[in-house]
């Protein structure tokens, strides 16, 4: 893979400011320790106030401190909020506890500017929460005084937006490691419970070893937040990038964003690396639902002639403009794909959703008025649940050991043999029971069969739904978190997980 020579400064249009009273500017607090993401996101907002000084834009040369000090060597990018900087790190690295000779900074001018600094505290909130080897690294950060910037990893080989010219169109072994990397930061991200919400070319680096990492975290949210980080007044249409976001995106409410936005990221991102058609730039090959259309984007197959089935499979999967009908998290996809890089084929959900496609109407009527659980009942009865109903007949699996799928299975009416190593060990019958969750939300392999004694009926939840279900009914979330604490607590799991 080509690497694009050091690109020189953009043109300074920058609307971001950085005080020429840089002495001010001082570590957090020897006393109080380096803030968490919680302590940054309620850090103090200026004043009204202040009294104005004189602000001018970061330029190279520019030493910036923190714990640790920092000169600005060349500017690498900058967008609306602020710019990234090549920085030599001053201090004298002690071991593994200070930075690296030379980092990343993104820098915001004032922080009286606070759309900027909102979305800085998102970025340090989201790169404290995740240590993953596919997201960069931080070593220090600031939110105090007239300043206001990040230092993190620094790649070299910039990102795939800048090598674009220079690499041209991926081939399929390049493709499917850029879904592998960017699937796995996301899963990362995904149980710290953040959506990246801006997956795109310009956000991926290159690591210099033929792998990609995932960053920019500024306009990222928490998943299933009642109410969003924006700045108050701000909408959410277009949050995103145009080409590269969701189309669930375009709407102003943040509640309809969950683990399935991200995968249309990847999925985007991948399609225009595989074909070489930057989506900034070519708005024809998008598609819209209200033209009919399944998927956001044409076909793998229809623009590169000769894309595998299982690669247009897994990519086009992540584009349905209809997130029900996109995997249930970047989990189930990764593992899909690491099941046919393996030579396996696509295990996915293969079984669980042929049974809840072919559960008959009238049966899943009948179903709900034998429930016993008020709860269970009022919540099978809401306005399109009956989608995940499923029936398994007898001898029939629910759920192998080392199954990749993670999905959860709600038993609603049956008993369900529990078989570890061919040996039974246990039978559940209790209507209510949740099997399957604790691998679901971790992405765990399961460690027990289940299989059907008898007709059983059940329900079934990819990760996304699941996550909407518990977030959407407060009483299921208590008890699921009392039954995953009684299971801890006794050991072993019966279910598998």
């Amino acid at each position: 893979m080509a690497r694009p020579p050091a690109s020189q400064d953009p043109p300074d249009t920058d609307s971001m400011t950085l005080s020429q009273d840089r002495a001010e500017a001082r570590p957090p607090s020897a006393s109080t320790g380096q803030p968490t993401a919680s302590t940054a996101s309620l850090a103090e907002e200026p004043k009204p106030d202040e009294p104005a000084r004189m602000d001018r834009k970061p330029e190279v040369g520019d030493i910036l401190e923190a714990r640790h000090r920092y000169r600005l060597v060349r500017r690498l990018g900058k967008g609306g909020f602020g710019s990234v900087f090549l920085a030599d790190s001053l201090d004298t690295r002690n071991g593994n506890a200070g930075p690296p000779p030379q980092v990343a900074v993104k820098v915001i001018g004032s922080t009286r500017d606070r759309q900027a600094r909102n979305s800085l505290k998102r970025e340090l909130a989201a790169l404290l929460a995740i240590e993953h080897d596919r997201i960069p690294k931080l070593y220090d950060w600031t939110l105090d005084g007239d300043q206001a910037f990040v230092a993190m990893q620094y790649f070299p080989a910039g990102s795939l937006a800048d090598a674009r010219p220079f690499i041209g169109r991926f081939d399929e072994n390049q493709t499917w490691r850029l879904i592998t990397d960017l699937l796995s930061a996301l899963t990362a991200a995904h149980r710290a419970s953040i959506l990246h919400l801006d997956v795109k070319p310009s956000n991926v680096l290159l690591d210099g070893n033929g792998g990609f990492v995932l960053t920019d975290f500024g306009v990222s949210h928490s998943s299933r937040m009642s109410k969003g980080l924006l700045h108050q007044g701000q909408i959410a249409v277009g949050l995103g990038t145009h080409g590269y976001r969701a189309p669930e995106q375009d709407s102003v409410n943040i509640q309809s964003f969950d683990l399935r936005t991200d995968l249309w990221g990847v999925g985007a991102t991948a399609w225009s690396l595989y074909t070489g058609i930057d989506l900034n730039k070519r708005q024809d090959v998008l598609r819209r639902k209200e033209s009919g259309n399944v998927f956001g984007l044409q076909r793998l197959s229809d623009v590169a002639l000769r894309c595998p089935p299982p690669l247009e499979e897994v990519i086009m999967g992540m584009l349905y403009i209809e997130p029900t009908q996109r995997p249930g998290g970047a989990t189930e996809v990764l593992n899909q794909v690491k099941a046919i890089v393996s030579g396996f084929g696509l295990d996915s959900a293969t079984l669980t959703t042929a049974h809840r496609a072919n559960a008959d109407p009238t049966e899943i009527r009948q179903v709900i008025d034998s429930m016993v659980d008020p709860l269970w009942a009022s919540i099978c009865r809401s306005p399109g649940f009956d989608r995940f109903f499923a029936r398994f007949e007898d001898g029939e699996v629910l759920s192998s050991a080392e199954d990749r799928a993670h999905h959860t299975l709600l038993l609603l009416n049956g008993r369900v043999r529990v078989e570890r190593e061919d040996r039974l060990v246990d039978i559940e019958s209790r209507e209510g029971t949740m099997m399957g969750a604790i691998s679901t939300l971790t992405g765990a392999p399961r460690k027990v069969t289940l299989r059907a004694d008898g007709s059983v009926w059940v329900c079934i939840f990819n990760e996304a739904e699941l996550e909407q279900l518990v977030t959407c009914n407060p009483s299921i979330a208590v008890r699921m978190i009392r039954s995953m604490a009684s299971r801890i607590a006794s050991g072993p799991s019966r279910h598998g997980d």
